[in-house]
């Protein structure tokens, strides 16, 4: 357009012009149309007028027709229609979805009332859309009715129109997302009409679909999508009573729209699931089993202070044990059940005013200068005396099988030897409060509990712990702290038994069974976490069938061999069970997320290793898309962590791959070398590494998947990362040109400023750049930094970032952000107000899962509308 200076023509001419492109647009915005050609139907609850209706009320209003239908006979929240499905049981009636299609015109037609009730009927359909697009729902029809899309109420059509008159018509613009969408139309047939009751609707689509990006379906089966990963009830955590017959269970779910949840507990009987005690709407926390009899005590919380009870579930009999408590931590039963060991918090008084003087890396962190004090209370008496006293917190390991001793530990800083810490154990004599120090000076920390008879320790901490006991390393290597080990310890001699040393899997948790006097190990074992028993008496592991290939916890009960573990598969959502320790048989005790995923259909997942320059297999697996079809060509999403830890089978967690699967992507995680669960010579790649080596592993294993994988489209590979994984992406960007897109969540851009900025960074240092400081080895914080070489980096690259992660700073995306613009870049940041290193708000997990679809739809799929309507270029 040419602009004439200071003529009124000019501004005539372009207000026209932008008035016509506004009516191009509001034409074509919606340019094609899909009928909805057969709907899922079924008759509903037939509707009176309730008593005195023709009286008018306090307002001067007779109860109408128009007020009966706005009045919902049925909660369709959470029901998914498909044919044959029971929708409602009326007295002797039945009532199921059944198909019906429709006419020549388009509508389909319903059961009009007998003329003394007033009717309703419910319609339903499934759009199912392949990529993201804003569209329109045109629904009509004479009658009134209510739309509803997703389960929630979109709008609704009020008026009726007569037989003379035109049809009416409702209009709704509805966002999809990949995936299915249910319409549910809830249609009222007022008593005495006399035009024909039908529905006719159809979705119009935006001007830029394509043939097949929509369609209409009457199944709900549909991949994962996040609000399944979110929506729904969870079962937490799971303890089993002493005797092993009842069990609690803690449950939670989210309340969308709202960034609330509910939590609660319920106790329940383990043969047949019976509910014994809810504690549903009671607020209560921290929920154990005394050692005797059926008795839980709980924790509850008013202005501030804090009561514990004690509950006895066979007679119903409640007390309170402490209580209207200050600054009370967490409590321990003794195994006599005579009494509790717990914590009290003690605050620093705020007298620094506006300047306060730092003591120490740690004193950044919230809460360091508050201190923990052991105190014990009599369960019967209700005395209480203290234990603890001193400038340092006193942590609680354990009570002694007798009830006699405690064992517990301190620990301070001492930055001069890493890992800048030290660790102090003690057993005290409870009738005579007298102090032995067990390990005095220990640079690498232990938690330690008793075995069933007590002459003991098991101990779990980093294989450089005892000296060096638990190493199993070549000369030349530092140990991979993060790759935890179990120890025994003998009270009476001091000696210490490795008993991981030899076992590469990871552990996790250790516990040591009263009732068969076996240890049972929770530990990564490569990508999945399985159950191992260790028999002490033959120095044997066994690893235990539990049906699932990620355990998350395991609990024992204290008298019976039996146990309670929740656990996930790659394609099954977590589940608690119940197993018995003698014959290894275990069965489901709580799915409650088994009807959120009864629709949800995955795709096939493979097996895919390579082998690296050193000869070192590394394994991956590959997540493939629901109807995947060989012959076509897929984009591919890489991800990986390479860092410390394996990405694990885990069914959710921040980076769920079967929500990338459902959109379409085939997606390959791999496991460079550095992680634990594959031996410590693995792990031990880790330390003074820093991303060479596995940035090396992931180009290498890309190149070869794409090779061995006719089925992927080379021009359309993208990769993600998060934390460490985001370093390696910021870090691969600068060795490879082969991704056509990239994500970094949270990444690392100077490894030397998150080393001193970084609230937990130097403390990771301490293992993973053992003995490498910048001012001593500038190979690794330099030029091993992704923001030292940012001129390399020529890939679209979206960066996100909690605006308030105290683990890895913002900063770290936003200097590499700056780099990257001033270099003239694709690059893009993205700060998520308010989070700290997860994303864990509901609508802003929501959020930040959409965001990374939308980038990736952008530049893998040349699909850039999503990303478009999210952040929308503006005119600053």
């Amino acid at each position: 357009m040419t602009y004439i200076k200071h003529d009124n023509r000019l501004i005539i001419m372009q207000k026209l012009f932008i008035s016509a492109t506004a009516l191009i647009i509001s034409v074509n915005m919606f340019a094609g149309s899909i009928p909805v050609e057969n709907w899922l139907v079924v008759s509903g609850p037939d509707l009176r007028m309730p008593a005195f209706s023709e009286t008018e009320n306090i307002k001067g209003d007779p109860f109408t027709a128009q007020d009966l239908f706005g009045l919902r006979p049925i909660d369709i929240s959470g029901h998914y229609p498909e044919e044959g499905k029971v929708f409602l049981r009326e007295q002797q009636f039945v009532k199921r979805w059944q198909i019906a299609e429709t006419n020549d015109s388009g509508y389909v037609s319903l059961q009009k009332s007998d003329g003394s009730t007033n009717a309703t009927s419910f319609l339903a359909a499934y759009i199912s859309a392949g990529r993201w697009m804003k569209a329109e729902l045109e629904i009509q029809s004479r009658q009134r009715f209510e739309v509803f899309f997703n389960g929630s109420s979109l709008g609704s059509k009020s008026s009726n129109q007569q037989a003379d008159e035109k049809t009416g018509k409702w209009t709704g613009d509805v966002e999809l997302t990949g995936g299915k969408h249910l319409l549910i139309i809830r249609a009222f047939h007022e008593s005495g009409e006399e035009s024909d009751w039908k529905v006719r609707a159809s979705v119009n689509l935006p001007s830029w679909s394509e043939t097949g990006d929509t369609n209409i379906e009457l199944h709900p089966g549909q991949g994962k999508n996040i609000n399944h990963l979110l929506d729904g009830i969870k079962a937490g955590s799971t303890t089993l009573s002493p005797d092993g017959k009842l069990y609690a269970v803690s449950f939670s779910r989210t309340l969308p729209p709202a960034d609330k949840s509910e939590n609660w507990t319920e106790i329940k009987r383990v043969s047949d699931g019976k509910l014994i005690h809810s504690f549903r709407h009671a607020s209560v926390s921290a929920l154990s089993w005394g050692p005797k009899g059926n008795v839980i005590s709980y924790r509850t919380s008013r202005d501030g202070k804090a009561t514990i009870w004690m509950h006895d579930l066979d007679n119903g009999v409640y007390h309170a044990v402490l209580e209207d408590i200050e600054d009370l931590g967490s409590y321990s039963w003794s195994p006599d059940g005579g009494f509790l060991v717990y914590s009290l918090r003690e605050e620093v008084p705020d007298d620094q005013g506006s300047m306060n003087r730092i003591l120490g890396m740690q004193d950044r962190l919230p809460g360091y200068r508050t201190r923990n004090f052991l105190y014990r209370v009599d369960v019967n008496s209700g005395l209480r005396e203290r234990l603890t006293h001193g400038f340092l917190t006193t942590s609680l390991h354990d009570i002694s099988p007798d009830s006699r001793t405690i064992l517990f530990s301190q620990s301070r800083p001492d930055y001069l030897e890493r890992p800048y810490s030290k660790q102090d154990l003690f057993l005290m004599d409870l009738e005579s409060k007298k102090v032995d120090t067990l390990l005095k000076d220990k640079r690498w920390g232990v938690y330690g509990r008793f075995s069933p008879d007590g002459k003991q320790i098991l101990f779990t901490g980093g294989p450089s712990a005892f000296n060096g006991a638990g190493e199993n390393i070549p000369d030349g290597m530092i140990a991979n702290n993060y790759d935890t080990q179990a120890f025994i310890y003998d009270l009476e001699n001091g000696s210490v038994d490795p008993i991981t040393r030899d076992f590469d899997p990871s552990v996790s948790q250790a516990l040591w069974s009263k009732a068969d006097n076996n240890i049972y190990i929770v530990a990564g074992d490569e990508d999945y976490v399985h159950l191992f028993r260790f028999s002490a008496r033959n120095r044997r592991f066994t690893k235990m069938d539990t049906g699932e290939d990620v355990l998350n916890w395991i609990r024992l009960s204290d008298n019976e061999p039996v146990a309670v573990f929740s656990g996930s598969g790659m394609s099954s959502p977590p589940k608690v069970s119940l197993l018995n320790l003698k014959n290894g048989r275990y069965r489901e005790l709580e799915n409650p997320d088994k009807e959120n995923f009864r629709n949800v259909v995955f795709g096939d997942n493979l097996e895919w290793d390579f082998k690296n320059d050193e000869g070192v297999r590394i394994p991956g697996r590959v997540y493939l898309p629901p109807g995947f079809d060989r012959s076509k060509k897929y984009p591919l999403i890489v991800y990986y962590y390479g860092g410390t830890n394996p990405v694990s089978r885990s069914f959710g967690g921040r980076y769920p791959f079967n929500l990338y699967a459902a959109n379409g992507y085939v997606v390959y995680v791999l496991q460079p070398s550095g992680a634990t669960g594959f031996g410590q010579e693995f792990s031990a790649m880790h330390v003074n590494n820093w991303g060479i080596t596995v940035a090396n592993e992931i180009i290498k294993g890309t190149r070869l998947f794409l090779d061995d994988h006719p089925f992927i489209d080379p021009e359309r590979v993208g990769c993600m990362g998060a934390s460490y994984g985001g370093f390696m992406t910021m870090l691969l960007m600068t060795e490879t040109d082969m991704f056509a897109a990239a994500i970094s969540h949270a990444g690392i851009s100077s490894i030397s400023s998150y080393w001193g900025e970084g609230y937990w960074g130097y403390g990771y240092s301490a293992v993973a750049s053992a003995g490498s400081y910048p001012w001593n080895n500038r190979e690794l914080y330099v030029d091993q930094s992704p923001l030292f070489s940012a001129d390399r980096i020529t890939t679209p690259l979206l960066l996100l970032h909690g605006d308030s992660d105290t683990n890895v700073p913002p900063g770290e995306s936003i200097q590499l952000y700056v780099a990257l613009r001033l270099l003239g870049r694709p690059v893009e940041l993205v700060k998520v107000e308010g989070e700290d290193h997860h994303i864990l708000t509901y609508s802003k997990r929501i959020a930040w899962s959409n965001t990374k679809l939308a980038w990736f739809d952008k530049w893998l799929k040349e699909q850039p509308q999503w990303w478009e309507e999210l952040y929308p270029d503006k005119n600053y």
